[in-house]
């Protein structure tokens, strides 16, 4: 029992270390200053099979009141709905829309990077923006996205939120938005430290120049998936390269939340699997990764069987305390910044009560049923061994070569 308590101590100690560091990257100050000009300006939005959101949020970026250029690259990838007539409709109405349309699947990328990618080289605009299918905005979202690259930013980080547009939130939908919350709140705080560690494909701007002196979506290998985490950390890696977190209202993307359980499990569960390939991330990042997975483990296992342990209750009851007492002051804090105290007290309670083993069962799953992130026909796994096996023999074949040299009379 000495033996688990202390690995259960080990785990979650340095745990709460990082939310006390989140703690204090909400009380560090934003920058102040704000980009005055205004450059052109191409916001990237891919559908698959999107036909029941996507005119609701392609009319919410029609509301868009940004003064400078700007053109909406509407990526159809594949679909067998009515989701390019929607957006050849809407094109029709407005001059700003344009449809790219995939027609065959990426070897390299996944299939939703593999259609960001299509948008990207398709426009011209200086400053990119992404975002998804099942968003709205506010129409000062893009002037104020923009406002944020002040000399040295490549890379803006916006905040997303759920709830509150489609209908009165029950308790799945209030664990989802606390949830984003905390996502949200930690991103920030990272940000703030200077950690360039990650971002949200719902909400993010990057300058073009940034993205193709880094290589674009795959630069240092052939990525599982291309997502938004490796695309922040490459870009960090830039020279002198800057990045921030745009938080105020006008900069915040509502996403829609999920319709079920199953649901939310199998998303996260996605979002987890990805994070099965390491050579890709920053070693930083993923320790804190494993960090927060291995101690949502190790304090659900513990609580599970702390009735057949009585005598270990004050330790691992007094660590859950501790633990409750630092996240909950967190969210007193981020709640009233970000003017969610709707998600304050019961919300927040129960958000942090359920979160370690909302999280134990995502890993779990992950291992158990790993998300499929294939870069389109082929699988990743045995892409990228299958790489690495020719990168081995091309280093083999020289040392042969210059064997069969030495031996030669």
């Amino acid at each position: 029992m000495k033996l688990g308590i202390t690995i259960l101590y080990a785990l979650v100690l340095p745990y709460i270390g990082l939310m006390l560091m989140v703690i204090l990257g909400m009380l560090r100050t934003r920058q102040a200053e704000r980009r005055s000009d205004l450059p052109s300006v191409t916001v990237v939005l891919p559908a698959h099979n999107e036909e029941v959101r996507l005119k609701q949020t392609l009319l919410s970026l029609s509301r868009q009141e940004y003064a400078g250029e700007v053109e909406f690259v509407i990526v159809d990838d594949r679909s067998t709905d009515s989701t390019a007539s929607i957006i050849r409709a809407l094109a029709r109405q407005d001059a700003r829309f344009r449809l790219v349309s995939v027609t065959e699947p990426g070897r390299r990328f996944s299939p939703k990077v593999n259609a960001v990618n299509h948008g990207i080289r398709a426009s011209l605009g200086e400053v990119i923006v992404t975002t998804d299918a099942d968003c709205e905005y506010p129409p000062g979202w893009i002037g104020e996205m923009v406002a944020h690259f002040t000399e040295g930013v490549v890379m803006v980080v916006g905040y997303v939120e759920t709830t509150r547009a489609w209908r009165a939130p029950g308790r799945l939908q209030m664990f989802e938005t606390s949830d984003w919350l905390s996502l949200m709140l930690t991103s920030r705080s990272l940000t703030r430290f200077g950690m360039k560690f990650a971002s949200s494909a719902n909400n993010q701007a990057y300058l073009r120049s940034a993205f193709e002196q880094a290589g674009g979506f795959g630069a240092p290998g052939r990525a599982p998936s291309g997502d938004e985490d490796l695309l922040t950390q490459r870009l960090g890696r830039l020279d002198g390269a800057k990045i921030v977190f745009a938080s105020t209202p006008a900069s915040r993307v509502l996403t829609r939340p999920v319709g079920s359980l199953p649901q939310l499990l199998n998303q996260r569960r996605r979002w987890v699997s990805r994070y099965h390939h390491l050579m890709h991330y920053e070693p930083a990042f993923l320790a804190s990764i494993a960090l927060l997975g291995f101690q949502s483990i190790a304090l659900s296992a513990a609580l599970l069987v702390l009735p057949f342990f009585p005598a270990a209750a004050p330790w691992v009851l007094g660590l859950l305390a501790l633990k409750l007492t630092v996240e909950m002051t967190g969210k007193s804090i981020g709640t009233g910044q970000f003017g969610r105290r709707d998600l304050w007290w019961l919300p927040s309670l129960g958000w942090a009560l359920m979160h370690p083993f909302f999280i134990a069962a995502m890993v779990i799953m992950s291992f158990a049923r790993p998300g499929d992130w294939a870069g389109g026909n082929e699988g990743y796994r045995s892409r990228y061994y299958r790489r690495l096996a020719q990168q081995f023999l091309r280093r083999l074949r020289p040392r042969a070569s210059r064997t069969v040299d030495a031996h030669r009379p």
